[in-house]
């Protein structure tokens, strides 16, 4: 073999130089280019591939030097990668990566002919531990970058949190004063139904039932408590086409008044079902809004109401422009929305409001045609004989 260096054709400053690059790489690919110089510079006819420990298995991390050979087998174990280095002429050599007092790889030094010799090896064992450091050193920054990385999201997280906290207080304190207001609409609704002439009469008992429902809801957030954000309500059962009744009136001022807006009930009769009627109108009100804003230039609302099994189901479509089939898989989300004024907030609560009597919320829409927003619920003797709904629960952020 023909070296191109020996132990004493190396002086005390070029293996300092050559370990100080050695230590001072910042990666993995950088650590593969010095190395690959080094041996090109001093062994131009030598080959050193590096194995590294991982789990417990070795594995090829890089190959340097002399590379004459065709791509190596993939992910090939230590031993079946010598024998197919053997297979191709080339000597060996195993110079072990000891750092810390343990094992963190070896350099297979490999030569054509009679393979390395005690001189080159002895250089490559000099040159070894510094490696074997540097591998230990990479893995406690990555370390390091990982728990920064960690903390930093920990930290925006709490900064999210402290906010999230404060708003609440806020809002906790504003609902207090809407609720005052909403008191103060339902006593003078009330006032004006005594002396109001008969064919007021049902437009004030509307704004009467907004009030108490405004009021219930106001109520129901400011007695949110504990970590799940709960909130009992107390159930009864209730009529679907009462309710869907209910929110047509209730939401007639947004499209009673828009000519270009037709709405088309079917509204069979359906055994009832158990939740607050608050808690459901809210729900159909949401629905209904979210149709008819859907359909800007105009179009047909349709409600249907009818039973399956032991089920009540209500129907809620439209004939707008229809939802994407990617955004229908998250529109139930939180602060997910199609529309530029849309909170993102009313098919979220709405589901949590469904599902917390046991039931379900879907959609269904054909870009172009429209959309069905369907709530199915057990009805009233089945749940029953079921558990207790479960509380409305606002998952918390």
């Amino acid at each position: 073999m023909n070296s191109g260096v020996t132990t004493q054709s190396l002086s005390p400053a070029d293996i300092l130089t050559i370990l100080r690059q050695i230590v001072d790489s910042p990666t993995v690919e950088s650590l593969a280019e010095i190395l690959h110089d080094v041996i090109m510079r001093l062994f131009p006819d030598t080959r050193v591939d590096l194995f590294v420990l991982s789990e417990s298995a070795e594995h090829l991390l890089m190959t340097c030097g002399n590379q004459d050979l065709p791509t190596p087998p993939a992910r090939c174990g230590l031993s079946p990668f010598i024998a197919w280095l053997h297979q191709h002429g080339y000597q060996t050599a195993l110079v072990p990566l000891m750092a810390a007092n343990q094992l963190q790889g070896r350099m297979i030094v490999s030569q054509r002919a009679i393979g390395p010799t005690q001189r080159d090896l002895t250089i490559f064992d000099q040159i070894a531990p510094f490696v074997g450091l540097w591998f230990i050193a990479h893995r406690h920054l990555t370390t390091i970058k990982q728990h920064e990385e960690h903390l930093r999201t920990t930290q925006e997280r709490l900064h999210q949190l402290e906010e999230m906290r404060l708003r609440a207080t806020l809002a906790a304190g504003a609902a207090h004063d809407i609720g005052n207001l909403f008191a103060s609409v339902l006593g003078h609704a009330q006032l004006l139904q005594q002396a109001a002439p008969s064919h007021l009469q049902d437009d004030l008992k509307t704004i009467e039932q907004a009030a108490r429902d405004g009021h219930y809801l106001l109520r129901r957030l400011l007695t949110i408590r504990s970590a799940t954000h709960s909130v009992e309500a107390t159930t009864s059962p209730v009529l679907l086409p009462t309710l869907v009744h209910d929110a047509l009136q209730l939401t007639r001022p947004f499209w009673g008044t828009r000519r270009s807006v037709k709405v088309n009930m079917a509204l069979a009769p359906v055994p009832p079902v158990r939740g607050h009627p608050a808690d459901l109108r809210e729900v159909l009100i949401n629905l209904i809004l979210n149709g008819v804003s859907a359909m800007p230039e105009g179009g047909t609302l349709t409600v249907r109401t009818y039973s399956t099994g032991e089920r009540a189901v209500v129907e809620i479509s439209d004939t707008g422009a229809g939802i994407a089939p990617a955004q229908q898989n998250a529109i139930f989300q939180p602060f997910v929305t199609n529309r530029s004024t849309g909170s993102g907030l009313g098919l979220s609560i709405s589901r949590t409001i469904v599902e917390s009597y046991g039931g379900v919320i879907s959609v269904a829409s054909t870009p172009g045609r429209g959309a069905t927003f369907t709530i199915s619920l057990p009805l009233a003797h089945t749940a029953d004989t079921a558990p207790e709904p479960t509380a409305v629960r606002f998952a918390a952020s």
